[in-house]
């Protein structure tokens, strides 16, 4: 991604996440898309940490009908109780950020809202095994959807959300409209059924 890229997509995320505190993490393997991420802290206004792709826009996408664009950049809200100031708890978080975030790259697919995919978890322990790919509907404004990178590259923001077996069975269930609804219902804003966790709390 070059640095003007760059520029406007931080820009673009301070902007709405209404702060500019934004921790920049490399990766240590270059798969061969460079992919770094943004951390922001829990604030006032959006009290948990968020983790932002930076370089996702690489990979053009194929086009398909009925998609939010060609561009993706991956966002995930994490609990604001979890400790991403501990080097091994972010690793997991991020490692499975970036999963999502080179899906399409690695598998020359199209991934937008609506879309999800599992994986064969690789400790008997690991609980989350799949993700959903979801607007981040808790951001005060649609604008954070899309964010203009050049004359001709607008991005996609979308927010992945972690699933365990159980939640996925649910997914698969009711839809993914349906189940967009259930992760942000209209009825109980305060439920954080959007909050990623590496083990599900009642939170969820």
């Amino acid at each position: 991604m070059k640095t003007k890229e760059m520029d406007k997509l931080i820009k673009h995320f301070d902007t709405y996440f209404e702060q500019e505190d934004s921790t920049v993490l490399h990766p240590i393997v270059d798969a061969g898309l460079h992919i770094d991420v943004l951390m922001y802290k829990p604030n006032e206004k959006y009290p948990f940490w968020k983790l932002v792709t930076m370089g996702a826009s690489d990979y053009k996408m194929p086009s398909v009908p009925n998609t939010v664009g060609l561009y993706n950049e991956y966002i995930m809200f994490v609990d604001p109780e979890t400790d991403l100031t501990d080097k091994d708890v972010l690793a997991w978080y991020y490692e499975n950020l970036l999963a999502v975030a080179t899906y399409a790259y690695f598998n020359k697919t199209h991934i937008t809202f609506g879309h999800s995919f599992e994986w064969k978890p690789e400790t008997p322990d690991e609980e989350m095994i799949a993700a959903f790919i979801e607007f981040p509907q808790i951001i005060g404004t649609t604008q954070i959807l899309k964010c203009k990178l050049g004359l001709m590259k607008t991005v996609a923001c979308l927010q992945v959300v972690l699933l365990n077996k159980e939640e996925l069975e649910r997914l698969l269930k009711i839809g993914p409209i349906a189940f967009s609804d259930y992760l942000y219902p209209e009825d109980d804003s305060s439920t954080a059924h959007f909050l990623t966790e590496r083990h599900r709390s009642e939170k969820f």
